[in-house]
């Protein structure tokens, strides 16, 4: 036997151990963690994804190679923070959250005057303010910390921590807890609602703070005192005047609204807030939805069929949660007929390009947010025909890589 040979063999013989050691590692895994109770994901089902990943289910390994990519480049970027350099918002407390909101531009024919609405069109000035460190918040703590649960590697949820410790925790750095100054607009004296929308950067941010609850380096403090965060913009939401006003809002705003407000509720232990917004939703379903399945207020946007897809996907995340309550909106249907399934039919044969869409749409439809909302709608209605959707999807009918690892359809499907 030559010398490449052996190395070959040697080469095989080695491969074959680390399979074998990971596999065993992923069975012991199983046996001995707790089912961690999330909140948008299926803690019950994690086990079941380690089984599958250690058996080398394709789309889940490619899905935990994206994320631990995703997590090796965080550990080389520093960790962010809401007082970093930017505008002062008008608070002049660093710890305010501040940004621009997207679409709105110098007026061309009042270049010092306040900025003007282009509905569709963001403007890149948006990146220099506050928004930009909280989406890269959120990519290293949404890539760190399930690149940790499912590989073990305790450098990741080491990463994790400190990361979240300085966005939320540390008093020097921490983002206090509200959106006032959220999506200001330059030359107006007023405090945007719709701010509160940039709150869904810190959704999964939720689900991986309770996984890291099984990390010895998350201490009982660090759990206490990011609930109490939570809580404390939960009920910020519900007193503040940009809270209330968001809260009225007839479209996906108000749907978004009632979104993140529940999970943060329910993570932030106070769920009287959230059950008493749930009980609310008939009615935003009964306003939301047409008889015939239109969201006549998502039809006057630019990209009304984008805008469509974005208020289904609210209030199914809405419903889903809901069963952390037992409350079954899934199962909601006025008189006449309206409900989320009705919003989903109405804009489907748009989207798979059955139908050519009666309304504006200025820009391609983004693929991900068309799977999300029928990865969610086959779990939430539980049923098969929403994930057969997907296939027929333009593109890659499967959504994020946090969203098949956490959020898992049933096997099979």
């Amino acid at each position: 036997m030559n010398t490449l040979q052996k190395q070959l063999l040697h080469y095989l013989s080695f491969s074959l151990v680390c399979i074998l050691c990971t596999t065993f590692t992923f069975a012991q895994d199983i046996e001995t963690n707790t089912t961690p109770a999330l909140l948008l994901g299926q803690g019950d089902q994690l086990p079941r994804i380690k089984r599958e990943l250690a058996a080398g289910n394709t789309d889940l390994v490619a899905a935990l190679k994206k994320i631990v990519a995703e997590a090796d480049a965080a550990l080389e970027q520093p960790i962010v923070n809401v007082v970093a350099e930017g505008a002062l918002p008008p608070s002049g407390d660093a710890h305010d959250y501040f940004s621009y909101s997207p679409y709105w531009w110098p007026d061309a024919e009042n270049p010092d005057g306040p900025y003007i609405w282009r509905d569709g069109v963001t403007n890149p000035d948006r990146r220099t303010s506050d928004v930009s460190r909280l989406e890269a918040m959120n990519k290293a703590v949404t890539s760190l910390v399930p690149a940790w649960y499912f590989t073990g590697e305790e450098k990741y949820a080491e990463r994790a921590v400190e990361q979240i410790r300085a966005w939320y925790l540390d008093p020097e750095t921490k983002m206090n807890p509200n959106f006032r100054y959220g999506q200001k607009r330059r030359g107006h004296d007023y405090n945007s609602s719709g701010g509160i929308l940039e709150s869904n950067r810190m959704d999964w941010v939720v689900d991986c703070a309770i996984l890291l609850e099984d990390f010895s380096g998350w201490t009982a403090k660090d759990k206490t005192d990011l609930r109490n965060w939570f809580g404390e913009l939960a009920t910020w939401m519900v007193e503040s005047p940009e809270g209330i006003e968001e809260a009225m809002q007839p479209n996906n705003h108000g749907a978004w609204y009632n979104q993140h407000l529940i999970l943060f509720s329910l993570y932030g232990e106070k769920p009287e807030i959230a059950r008493a917004y749930l009980e609310l939703m008939p009615a935003r379903i009964f306003g939301q939805v047409f008889i015939d399945g239109r969201q006549p207020q998502e039809l006057i946007r630019t990209n009304a069929l984008s805008y469509s897809i974005y208020g289904a996907r609210a209030l199914v995340g809405v419903a889903r949660l809901g069963r952390h309550l037992d409350v079954d909106l899934f199962a909601y249907r006025s008189t006449e007929g309206r409900s989320i399934r009705l919003a989903i039919d109405y804009i489907t044969p748009f989207i798979l390009g059955e139908e050519e869409w009666p309304g504006s749409q200025i820009r391609p439809i983004r693929t991900g947010r068309a799977n999300e909302l029928y990865w969610n709608a086959a779990l939430g209605f539980q049923e098969r025909e929403f994930a057969t959707i997907l296939q027929k999807l333009p593109g890659d009918p499967l959504p994020s890589p946090i969203v098949q690892l956490l959020d898992p359809l049933p096997e099979g499907w």
